[in-house]
């Protein structure tokens, strides 16, 4: 199957599972489902207008990110350290999706290839945590804070972070998570040198 096909094919069963869900009428999950194909098609559409040649792993990736953050969002109200797992991996994962973009560009090295990575994903989580503060203030969503939902009752939630160290917190494990990918392509990059050069001097 070519690789633009693939990507329709995706966008059907996409549109597919949302069909199912709706036939379901499981209204609150529908939501979840709705608001995960809505992050999926934008995706794509930026991938195919902007020709970024995504590649199938990227897709994976991005499935992932939406999948966790999106259709497992119940878990924010379970599980209180889920949020912060997620703003210590999603960044590292991004940051893949980000250096497959910058490492196109000729006449800069490694390090600025990675600078520039790492301060777009850290800009990147800012935004958010701004949507997240405006969302609250607009819409009292309690997006920023961590809540654990009250065994007294479904729509009973307690505050055990307040919105502030949440955000920093937030940030904290974001800006860690790239700084990690940097790391990691940083020691990768000189292994690779050193091998070749054991390999030429053998």
């Amino acid at each position: 199957m070519k690789p633009g096909v693939k990507k329709y094919f995706y966008i059907v069963a996409a549109l597919f599972v949302l069909v199912l869900l709706y036939a379901l009428k499981n209204t609150s999950y529908f939501v979840m489902a709705a608001d995960f194909i809505a992050a999926f098609v934008v995706f794509f559409l930026i991938d195919t207008l902007f020709k970024l040649r995504f590649r199938n792993r990227h897709y994976i990736i991005f499935i992932f990110i939406a999948t966790t953050g999106i259709l497992f969002s119940p878990l924010y109200y379970l599980y209180a350290n889920y949020d912060k797992v997620l703003h210590l991996a999603s960044p590292f994962l991004i940051c893949i999706l980000i250096f497959y973009l910058v490492n196109r560009i000729q006449g800069i090295g490694l390090p600025i290839k990675l600078y520039l990575t790492v301060s777009i994903v850290v800009s990147l989580l800012a935004f958010w945590e701004l949507f997240e503060f405006f969302l609250d203030k607009v819409y009292n969503m309690q997006m920023q804070g961590v809540f654990v939902r009250d065994v007294t009752g479904m729509e009973k939630y307690n505050m055990i972070m307040d919105r502030n160290d949440d955000t920093m917190i937030d940030m904290l494990m974001g800006t860690m998570g790239s700084v990690v990918f940097a790391a990691g392509q940083t020691a990768g990059h000189f292994f690779k040198k050193l091998k070749n050069k054991i390999k030429n001097n053998s």
